[in-house]
């Protein structure tokens, strides 16, 4: 089944959901770190990461 019965929009998209308003430090907010991934043994494995998310919402538990 072809698609040219949907009209086609060209124009650029803007997918982000939320603003820099919910990132930060003070509370409330949401905390985004980027830390090197370690091995078993302690070890920091060169160009991997993992992002740790926290919530900074003492009011509701953190929840």
């Amino acid at each position: 089944m072809a698609l040219e019965w949907m009209p086609r929009e060209s124009e650029e998209k803007n997918h982000d959901r939320y603003g820099s308003e919910h990132w930060g430090t003070q509370a409330p907010c949401t905390i985004y770190e980027k830390r090197p991934l370690k091995d078993p043994k302690g070890n920091v494995m060169k160009g991997l990461y993992v992002a740790w998310i926290t919530l900074n919402n003492p009011a509701q538990y953190n929840s």
